[in-house]
């Protein structure tokens, strides 16, 4: 009988997993995992949702306001973070 090595043991539980995909273009910025901040994207390496730089823009804040703020997050994953969603939807919206 072979018995499991503690290294081949998944400590990890069903929810502790990363739902991007690795290769996606937002997998180098982006955390989701069900397991931290009820699965709430948030920037990378970070526990603050994506979802917050949203809401300092809205609410007319600057760039730098946000940065302040949350000193986790790196000017270059905001900005690449804003990248991305304008790429996004400008993308969606241009004809081929």
């Amino acid at each position: 009988m072979v018995r499991p090595t503690p290294s081949s043991v998944s400590t990890a539980s069903a929810d502790d997993r990363e739902l991007l995909a690795p290769g996606s273009a937002a997998a180098g910025l982006i955390s989701v995992n069900p397991s931290r901040m009820h699965g709430e994207p948030c920037f990378k390496g970070t526990r603050v949702p994506v979802q917050t730089l949203f809401d300092h823009l809205r609410s007319g804040d600057g760039l730098q306001e946000f940065l302040d703020g949350f000193p986790d997050v790196s000017r270059e994953q905001a900005v690449a973070l804003i990248d991305l969603a304008a790429t996004g939807l400008l993308d969606g919206l241009r004809r081929p």
